[in-house]
């Protein structure tokens, strides 16, 4: 198999927001003159339309605490 490597649930960074879906194009309900159905594009204000998020970064030992 050649190609990029699939996301897993260990590496998966999908927009919990939009669950990966970033933009979605919105109809106003009503036909211009023309006959048109016009549409605006909406992007998810989480990840600004992208559908991932980035990596959070990594803790280290000195950034746990531990409660006796």
């Amino acid at each position: 198999m050649t190609g990029p490597t699939p996301a897993t649930i260990a590496n998966a960074r999908i927009c919990p927001d939009c669950d990966g879906f970033g933009a979605a194009a919105v109809s106003s309900g009503a036909r211009d003159a023309s006959g048109q159905l016009p549409t605006i594009a909406v992007d998810c204000p989480d990840c600004h339309g992208t559908g991932t998020l980035p990596l959070r970064p990594r803790l280290s030992a000195a950034d746990v605490e531990v409660a006796a």
